[in-house]
């Protein structure tokens, strides 16, 4: 059994958020084929909160209904998300923004 040590920074795109971030008509792009049909797509963003920036964060594909975020050990508090969890962040892509609620 594989024990994870820590938990994986990513971000799961809505179809609407897909496209205001990466632009009409982008797709998700399959770089490394994690199970059961997701991947980690090989296009990345950028994550901001009150306190902080995060580049390069990996999306995982396929889309989903409504849009997840994923942070890694500390990044709430790397992002000031730990103190004000109902600004949420913003992803930020090639196309855009869009703010999503901070995860819980």
């Amino acid at each position: 059994m594989l024990h994870k040590p820590h938990r994986p920074r990513y971000v799961r795109l809505s179809a609407e958020h897909c496209r205001a971030l990466l632009g009409e008509g982008a797709v998700l792009e399959p770089w490394m084929v994690i199970s059961g049909g997701r991947f980690v797509a090989k296009q990345r963003l950028a994550m901001i909160g009150p306190k902080g920036r995060i580049d390069g964060v990996a999306i995982v594909g396929p889309t989903v209904t409504e849009t997840e975020v994923s942070l890694a050990d500390r990044d709430d508090e790397r992002l000031g998300v730990a103190e004000a969890p109902s600004r949420g962040v913003i992803l930020v892509g090639p196309a855009g923004e869009a703010k999503v609620a901070a995860p819980e």
